[in-house]
């Protein structure tokens, strides 16, 4: 498979970094999760370095869009992937139109300037981004992950995730963290997204804690904004 054209619902919440990285099965594994979800299969680690574009001006962040280059690391070294997350609506649950293309990392500078692969032909299409692309953040993320099934047999994959911010100057010094709980499905029947919605509200009052509201991509030029003024 070199391409993917789908559509992420999703909800998230922040967390304490170091409580989630000490253990994340308290949210894995929580009254919440076992009152939702059946078919639980044990948790699986994946870890990934993530590229944040955008131009000058930062309109895909902005507007709560982005473009990703995503390379993963350990046995999964080598395959890349350039994507674009394109927010649709965001009320408590985000939902997005996903598009992703299969790349060889070590081609990313021709891929980029090419400009022929379906994530950057759509955004240039619609006007979402304009004039050159920059590296506005980066991102190493730990994901600790789970699947299981909602009510109607709807997959569910949910996770744990420990992410480190780095500057888009290449420098591997981490300039901040973030942690998250985050929940998807990537179906939009309304009665997969009425169990979704039952599931992310049983989490809101077991956490009793807002949803994250921020993206990513948000978070980690803020981080690289932020570690630029100290300078």
């Amino acid at each position: 498979m070199t391409r993917i054209v789908g559509v992420e619902h999703e909800s998230k919440w922040a967390l304490d970094h170091a409580s989630a990285d000490a253990d994340p099965l308290r949210w894995l594994d929580s009254p919440p999760v076992r009152a939702n979800l059946t078919g639980l299969t044990e948790t699986v680690v994946a870890t990934q370095g993530t590229v944040y574009l955008d131009d000058a001006e930062r309109r895909l962040t902005s507007a709560g869009h982005s473009l990703r280059i995503a390379a993963n690391q350990g046995r999964l070294a080598g395959i890349g992937w350039i994507g674009v997350k394109q927010t649709v609506d965001w009320t408590g649950r985000r939902d997005a139109l996903e598009i992703s293309e299969r790349i060889d990392p070590g081609e990313l500078t021709a891929v980029l300037t090419a400009g022929e692969v379906l994530p950057l032909r759509h955004l240039r299409s619609l006007g979402l981004v304009r004039g050159p692309l920059e590296t506005a953040g980066v991102t190493s993320q730990r994901r600790i992950k789970r699947f299981g099934k909602l009510d109607g047999g709807h997959p569910c994959v949910f996770s744990v995730d420990l992410v480190e911010f780095r500057g888009p100057d290449g420098d591997i010094t981490p300039i901040g963290e973030y942690a998250c709980l985050e929940i998807e499905v990537n179906q939009s029947s309304l009665e997969c997204l009425e169990a979704l919605d039952a599931f992310c509200a049983d989490v809101d009052a077991w956490l009793g804690s807002p949803r994250e509201s921020r993206t990513k991509a948000q978070l980690a030029v803020a981080a690289a904004d932020a570690a630029r003024l100290v300078r």
